[in-house]
């Protein structure tokens, strides 16, 4: 592949990005590794002899498990049904490489057509130039944005310029083995819990559990690695009055030394000191489904999962109110369009319809358990007839984005980074905000490394 001045630029811009593969490996080690990685391609029913398609169309996901075979049947089903000589080839790429993987394929220019994008990263892709402005595309292929989430829309969009379709919303909410709450006493006739609101409220709820189920089953399962201690304290730190607040103004230094933050956090951290979350849990879905933990923190794409176990007398509940006003954390997935050397308008087009089509089809995909973004698809009766549709659906409302910063990623993993050492009972609460604080700003303020 000849070393063009876009791609120069490209990979100058992508080695501006700490942890990025160009940075650790260079140049000619980008183009090696990418070349070895092997991409999954998901097999599809191939199309008829009338389907022989004059446009064929790229489309990369992360999904594994039930979010995987939904969009497999979904993409199979717009193979079928569309009229427009477009055939659509879905690959699989394994999550965990995901975001490195897909800019190194848009820099070398061997970028998919249509990619699913979470919506926290578009503060990056976009600034540099690795997705496509869809405005004439979409007017070409006829997409109606009333009919979209605007929440969603407006995490996408750069002065007033569309650059995805959005496809989802999810966040995080409190599954519940009704066998073990209901052994506590906890469990109203309606199948609801007996949970107060604010910290003490969820404490006394917890420790009823500690006392009255097994020892060998946890009141509350929920990792002391990856991310979900953190997505449960920007949670929590959303829902205070004075809170939710993560950089000064102009956004060129964090501010987490301050007294919500800290509160927020010593809650979380004392629900682990008191084993009420028993420590180095791991595979806490695993955990729930075996009848070993009464509840669950995990995300809605978990549903499809645990509701379709017959031993699992399952429940589901938004995450508590412990503070001011009710408030979770959430990302969006979207469906977005990798930046060419030359693009086709026309193939961009076809990309936009098929990608409008999926997320009018919305439905479907919340069998993963999603809430659509496309808004006729959310109040359409195969969503509303979903057993814990209506739980979702007034959960939207209170979902809180992380900030639009192009290096909200980075600094995410610098603060979970402290978190984990706080959740090993290493670090106090205060020692993490200021270690995490006096960490990334100097980073922060010097663009990670531009």
């Amino acid at each position: 592949m000849p070393m063009t001045p876009r791609l120069l630029l490209k990979l100058r811009t992508l080695c501006l990005r700490p942890r990025c593969l160009l940075t650790a490996l260079g140049l000619t080690a980008v183009f090696t590794c990418f070349t070895a990685c092997q991409r999954e391609a998901i097999d599809s029913p191939l199309p008829t002899a009338e389907q022989a398609s004059l446009t064929k169309i790229t489309f990369w996901t992360p999904f594994s498990g039930g979010d995987g075979s939904f969009m497999r049947e979904l993409v199979a089903q717009y193979n079928q049904e569309n009229t427009d000589h477009v055939t659509v080839e879905l690959i699989n790429n394994n999550s965990d490489e995901y975001y490195t993987r897909l800019p190194t394929a848009i820099v070398t220019d061997e970028a998919p057509d249509v990619a699913i994008v979470h919506a926290s990263r578009y503060a990056q892709f976009v600034p540099a130039g690795f997705l496509n402005n869809i405005e004439p595309a979409a007017a070409e292929a006829g997409v109606n944005w009333d009919d979209y989430n605007p929440m969603i829309q407006n995490k996408t969009m750069v002065a007033g310029n569309h650059y995805a379709i959005p496809l989802d919303i999810h966040f995080d909410v409190m599954y519940y083995n009704k066998k073990w709450i209901k052994q506590a006493g906890l469990l109203r006739e309606d199948g609801s819990l007996k949970l107060d609101k604010g910290e003490d409220g969820f404490l006394q709820f917890l420790k009823t559990l500690q006392q009255r189920i097994p020892s060998s089953v946890a009141p509350l399962a929920l990792p002391n690695t990856r991310s979900d201690a953190y997505w449960l304290w920007w949670s929590f730190y959303n829902q205070m009055q004075e809170g939710g607040r993560l950089y000064a103004s102009g956004g060129d230094a964090l501010t987490l030394d301050n007294p919500a933050a800290l509160r927020s956090l010593s809650f979380i951290n004392q629900l682990y000191a008191s084993k009420l979350i028993p420590p180095d849990l791991s595979d806490t879905l695993s955990l729930f489904k075996e009848d070993k933990a009464a509840l669950l923190i995990l995300g809605v794409w978990s549903t499809g999962a645990l509701e379709t176990d017959p031993s699992l007398d399952l429940g589901v509940a938004p995450i508590p109110q412990i503070y001011d006003h009710p408030a979770v954390w959430g990302d969006s997935h979207t469906l977005a369009f990798p930046s060419h050397t030359n693009q086709d308008p026309a193939k961009l087009a076809a990309s936009v319809k098929f990608a409008d089509w999926i997320s009018r089809h919305g439905d479907s995909w919340a069998r993963a358990g999603h809430i659509p973004g496309n808004l006729k698809a959310m109040h359409a009766q195969a969503f509303l007839d979903r057993r814990f549709s209506a739980i979702y659906a007034g959960e939207v409302e209170h979902v809180v984005y992380f900030p639009d910063n192009p290096f909200q990623g980075q600094i995410n993993e610098l603060i979970n980074g402290e978190m984990a050492k706080m959740l090993h009972l290493a670090v106090s609460p205060a020692d993490t905000l200021r270690n995490a604080q006096s960490k990334i700003n100097p980073q922060l303020q010097a663009r990670f490394g531009e």
